[in-house]
Parts: structure tokens; sequence; C-alpha cells
């Protein structure tokens, strides 16, 4: 008797615990309908040989942006509330959380764009650059910004 007590709160618990990758996953059709987005912008500061912690830098209502999003013909298209025309998207190919870094004889850079999903309401795209100088004279130079776009979804 004992036993299978145990065996059925675990069967219970895992039952419980069946997420899949597309509950966690921002989809194109996921995004259909009105956001209010607010972007957050944060920046470090090079100290020597590191850069610091990532600082708030703006969090205002100028940084509030309403957009639209449509689902037509395969492709995902976006308006603001200013803008005339729908423009075609491709935010889930560019906020694929992989990132993408340069190298020139001036320095390295790197990009990354992610996008995650909290819930059906709500995503958060987060923009990450960062420029490292190969010449120590330059390190003033060196930066690290980071634009978080946390997205909202209106009903």
């Amino acid at each position: 008797m004992k036993k299978i007590f145990w065996i059925g709160l675990i069967s219970l618990f895992l039952s419980g615990c069946d997420k899949t990758v597309s509950d966690e996953v921002v989809s194109n059709e996921m995004l259909i309908g009105n956001w209010e987005c607010n972007i957050i912008d944060y920046e470090s500061s090079w100290d020597k040989n590191k850069f610091g912690e990532l600082k708030k830098i703006h969090e205002n209502k100028r940084n509030r942006v309403l957009v639209s999003f449509k689902y037509e013909n395969n492709s995902l298209y976006s308006k603001t509330p200013d803008a005339e025309n729908w423009e075609k998207e491709r935010l889930i190919e560019k906020y694929n959380n992989k990132t993408i870094q340069q190298e020139d004889d001036f320095s390295t850079r790197k990009r990354t764009y992610s996008l995650k999903k909290v819930s059906d309401d709500k995503f958060i795209m987060t923009y990450e650059f960062e420029q490292l100088v190969k010449d120590e004279k330059d390190s003033k130079v060196n930066s690290k910004v980071k634009d978080e776009t946390i997205c909202t979804r209106i009903k």
C-alpha cells in the first residue's frame, strides 16, 4: 500500500512538471496583437582591466513604445501608432540568443540578441554590445551596454 501511495505521488508531481519547449519560446503567433514595451538601458564602465557591473542609465516614459504585430503570408509585421505602414520583421531570427563576434586591427566587438518568453502576455528582448580595444592606451573606448525591452500585451 505504501509503495502504491509513493508511485501515485511521484506520478502526480511529474505530470505537473510537463512543460514543453514551445511553452518557453516566443513564437511569431504569440506576438500577434498589441504590446506596450518599456526600454531600459544599462552601461558598464571600464576599470583598468575589466568591466564593472552594468548599471541602469535610463528608464523613463520616453522609453515606452506601443507596437502591434500581425502575421500574414508566413511573415511577421509590426507597426507603431505613428507609422504609416506595416514593416516586415525578423524578430525570432534576429533575437536567437547567439553571440556575434567581430574583430579587426583596432578592437574586438561582441553583440548578443536574446528573446525570452516570460508568459503568453509578456516577453523580454535583450541586446548586449561589448567592445574591447587592443591597444591599452585607447582603453577609454572600451564599452559595454545592454538594452532590455520588456513587452506586456495590451488587452
